[in-house]
């Protein structure tokens, strides 16, 4: 099966398609041909993390405001460790890490069971961006909520709790030439 094909939410599937016609001579993309105005109806869903990598730390330099609302904090400008507390932190630092040091598309559909909150079932894309085409500077992100925040019972978890209910990943080093680039080079729809 190919990633495309297990991307179930069709934002998601549309942004990754953005990003794989945004393909230059190198792969990925560089960040400066993402222009958030040709995407502009999934703005607010849509994050844009820039990757230090001396310190191995992650930035927020775009956060719509449904990403902000999933994690009930504002993030633009902050650090990662800045924003978010364990064990959000730590769950979102190894998708970031795996995305940037291990040079890894992301899908995943996830569950936030939060102390005193709704559970929350999202999807998620995370797609790395480079200006070398060697190293990767930012990545691009998008969620997706899976229909309405669901209420249950406050003290079912007293602990924050995230569920991985599936993930489907590629490494950008072991990526051939999809056929979804060749269609979208052709002038097909990514649909089709």
């Amino acid at each position: 099966m190919r990633f495309a094909e297990k991307i179930d939410e069709p934002d998601l599937r549309h942004l990754y398609f953005y990003w794989l016609s945004k393909k230059t001579s190198r792969f990925p993309p560089p960040r400066s041909v993402i222009e958030p105005g040709e995407i502009r109806f999934l703005l607010p869903a849509l994050f844009i993390i820039e990757v230090d990598h001396s310190e191995e730390r992650f930035r927020y330099r775009l956060a719509g405001s449904d990403v902000e609302a999933l994690v009930q904090a504002r993030l633009h400008g902050l650090w990662l460790d800045e924003a978010l507390r364990s064990p959000l932190r730590e769950f979102f630092d190894e998708a970031f890490c795996a995305a940037a040091f291990g040079r890894k598309v992301q899908y995943r559909r996830n569950t936030l069971h939060l102390a005193g909150r709704p559970y929350i079932r999202y999807s998620r894309i995370l797609l790395p961006l480079s200006n070398t085409g060697e190293r990767i500077d930012h990545l691009l992100g998008c969620i997706k909520l899976d229909g309405e925040i669901h209420a249950r019972n406050p003290g079912m978890v007293e602990q924050h709790e995230i569920t991985i209910s599936d993930v489907a990943t590629f490494e950008l080093d072991a990526y051939e030439m999809p056929e979804e680039i060749k269609r979208l080079g052709s002038g097909g729809s990514p649909d089709q």
